[in-house]
């Protein structure tokens, strides 16, 4: 083989190199998530040079193929040469052309966008800074290529800007769970996540304290009718009414009290309520706690359809619903279901119908309730009465105790088969 012929095998490798770094800079920097190229400037110089290069993707990628086409052609020419030197002007160029083809394939295309795409980020970091020098030598030829294609593009109603889709919820879920899967983020950051975006559809009428469980002081409100309520409940803030939450005056906050040196009477405690928020009970379990947070205030009262009081709901009851439940020291803690045999459960009234379906492993419908309270009166359509009883797919629940109108306690029975939805009354009870 001749020093000629030598020469034109080193241009041809020279090419093929070429058009792989090429057409995998292409796929690199292409396939980047435009939030990660914004993190990946704040952090070294050769992010940032993909930055520059991703805010003109019409310059980059003219730029991209105007190189790949000319090493492409020139590694087209010089093996079309070299293979009419060594076997002839009849077989050369078909030689030739299959050679070229098979070898930019492999290793001109294939192979450099496959190692691209698998690993996007650090091999854009590699080839952004030359990329970028190279755009800038070949920035007249780009520019012309790029009017032109803007052009064309115009011709058929499509605008030249870059256009980029909005990220959905499902974008971020899924770019959450591929975080936790590859150890970037942790379990709970991805449960947050996905809780954060239930808030934005979720009513608060789910998670606020239904009417039957506030505890109310009533007008005209002593010191020692504050001590006992603090006592028996804990609470740091208390609704006062005249009569009955409809009727209801204002908040009465605990800690207001101690700042005063002397023993109030009423008439001083009164003219310490504050006004209450006040929201529908179709607002979202975020919007609430916006407004709550703007309002500067830790409690809400929920309003019905009519303006009637249904609930009351605090910032921690809205903040449980993203981080999970917060408890301190004077908490009673959870609602509990307590198994009593393999089918047999004592289920706190206030337990949500997720954790009772959870727990006896049955299906229970979506309905008007977030509680086993909520469902047996939802089914009962009364107020009940202990010993009543409501059957729901495969459970039967028994009211065993009452606190005024509100179900304490409930006995939850797991039978074989399934059985209708409806309610029975228990003994002594009117049906």
């Amino acid at each position: 083989m001749t020093p000629t012929q030598l020469a034109y095998l080193g241009i041809l490798a020279v090419c093929t190199v070429a058009s792989g770094f090429v057409s995998g800079s292409e796929t690199a920097l292409i396939g980047i998530p435009q939030e990660r190229v914004h993190r990946l400037a704040e952090r070294s110089r050769r992010g940032r040079a993909v930055r520059i290069l991703r805010a003109e993707p019409d310059r980059m990628l003219s730029t991209l193929l105007v190189a790949n086409n000319l090493v492409n052609v020139l590694a087209a020419a010089v093996a079309t040469t070299l293979f009419i030197e060594l076997v002839g002007e009849d077989w050369g160029p078909w030689v030739a052309t299959g050679v070229v083809t098979a070898i930019l394939l492999v290793f001109g295309e294939i192979t450099p966008k496959t190692l691209a795409a698998r690993y996007p980020e650090q091999y854009a970091l590699v080839v952004a800074p030359t990329i970028l020098r190279l755009s800038r030598v070949l920035s007249p030829v780009a520019r012309v290529f790029a009017g032109i294609t803007r052009g064309l593009l115009g011709l058929v109603g499509v605008r030249g800007e870059e256009e980029t889709n909005p990220v959905t919820e499902d974008d971020i879920r899924a770019l959450a769970e591929l975080g936790e899967r590859g150890g970037e983020i942790e379990e709970v950051e991805r449960e947050i996540i996905d809780a954060l975006f239930s808030l934005a559809d979720r009513p608060i009428r789910e998670v606020m304290t239904p009417r039957v469980d506030i505890v109310a002081l009533t007008r005209p409100v002593t010191m020692d009718a504050v001590r006992q309520a603090v006592a028996e409940t804990g609470h740091s803030r208390y609704p006062v009414v005249d009569e009955d939450l409809d009727t209801l005056v204002g908040m009465l906050y605990v800690k207001d009290l101690l700042r005063l040196a002397d023993e109030p009477t009423p008439a001083e405690i009164d003219r310490l309520l504050r006004r209450p928020i006040e929201l529908p009970e179709s607002t979202t379990i975020l919007s609430a706690l916006q407004d709550i947070r703007r309002r500067r205030s830790a409690i809400a009262i929920v309003l019905d359809e009519h303006g009637g009081v249904e609930g009351l709901i605090t910032a921690k009851d809205l903040l449980a619903e993203l981080v999970g439940e917060l408890q301190d020291e004077y908490d009673p803690g959870a609602p509990a279901i307590v198994p009593v045999d393999a089918d047999a459960w004592v289920a706190d009234g206030r337990l949500p119908v997720e954790e009772l379906a959870r727990v006896t492993a049955t299906s229970i419908p979506d309905g008007p309730y977030a509680t086993v309270a909520g469902l047996f009166m939802a089914l009962a359509g009364r107020v009940p009465d202990p010993g009543d009883e409501v059957v729901v797919d495969r459970l039967r629940l028994v009211v065993l105790d009452m606190d005024r109108n509100r179900i304490n306690r409930l006995r939850v029975e797991r039978r074989r088969r399934g059985g209708t939805i409806g309610a029975r009354p228990g003994r002594g009870a009117v049906w």
